[in-house]
């Protein structure tokens, strides 16, 4: 485990209306109060490059500097890695089915979390790793990770528009045009893995479009509205269409050994630029190869 000291913030103080320290500025800048709380032990801040406190006073055209040490957890591994997007806050990667997103106690090594350290090594930057969103371990597309604690944090301090859409292969013909669900998902009490829909779980939306249709499977597009786990695959269950290869949820492993699950697009404002990105990904192999069967190649390239 490795200490790194991390630049995650430089910022101008612009006109001010009364006197304000530096932890009041940090906090005008998006700095949240559990990350100034972590910068009176573990960072550094710098005003027009000399030494500063929380308490000090700054002024208009004051220049900060904020660094946070952190422990470097994840160790470098040499995985191959699909960048779609990159810049010097965040990252966009499509990953790979069967890909952890994060080690676990008993996989250490070769996670996506794991390939993002070794770009980062490789590349000679000093960033974190924070995931905007997780995706299974058996569902591909794209993870918006961002490179520091703060620029996570500002997209809910901003509340930034940010839209995720993936493609999915249902089971069955799939029972509406569109559909919106709003239908809370909590843990099955016999399993620490599966989920359920339930009275008295955490908020779950999704929006369902069904794309196409073929006697015994749908070609869907989701667009979530909340992050739970598995949700998707719950709520497709629910409607009683599990996912193609979801045996978890009721999927048969006819069409695809994997749930048909693809995270194809994100849109989203840039918490720092305020510019508005589209970033798309590819469909894998496996997905593709039932598309060209049912001829529905030309519909999905409207939406990824």
């Amino acid at each position: 485990m490795q200490e790194t000291m991390i630049p995650m913030l430089q910022f101008t103080v612009g006109p001010l209306e009364r006197p304000t320290s530096l932890a009041g500025a940090l906090r005008h800048f998006g700095i949240s109060a559990t990350l100034r709380r972590r910068l009176k032990h573990n960072g550094s801040c710098a005003v027009n490059g000399a030494p500063a406190l929380l308490k000090d006073l700054v002024r208009e055209g004051d220049r900060i500097t904020v660094n946070l040490s952190i422990n470097q957890h994840i160790s470098p591994c040499p995985i191959p890695l699909d960048i779609a997007y990159e810049d010097a806050y965040l990252l966009v990667v499509n990953k790979p089915a069967g890909l952890l997103m994060h080690p676990t106690a008993a996989v250490r090594q070769n996670t996506l979390a794991n390939a993002v350290a070794f770009h980062y090594h490789e590349s000679g930057q000093q960033s974190s790793y924070h995931p905007m969103h997780r995706l299974d371990k058996n569902t591909s597309g794209l993870c918006l990770i961002a490179k520091a604690p703060h620029i996570q944090y500002a997209f809910d301090r901003k509340k930034s528009f940010y839209h995720r859409t993936y493609l999915a292969i249902s089971e069955g013909r799939f029972p509406a045009k569109t559909a919106h669900i709003s239908c809370p998902i909590g843990r099955c009490s016999d399993s620490i893995i599966k989920r359920r829909t339930c009275d008295n779980g955490k908020e779950a939306v999704s929006d369902f479009t069904r794309l196409a249709a073929a006697d015994n499977c749908s070609l869907l597009s989701i667009t979530l509205h909340t992050g739970r786990t598995h949700q998707i695959r719950v709520h497709s269950a629910y409607l009683g269409c599990p996912l193609a290869g979801d045996d978890l949820y009721g999927g048969h492993r006819t069409l695809l050994t994997r749930q048909a699950l693809h995270a194809g697009k994100i849109e989203f404002i840039h918490p720092v630029t305020g510019n508005r990105l589209t970033v798309n990904s590819p469909l894998p192999t496996d997905i593709k190869h039932i598309i060209d069967k049912f001829g529905w190649n030309d519909i999905v390239h409207d939406y990824i």
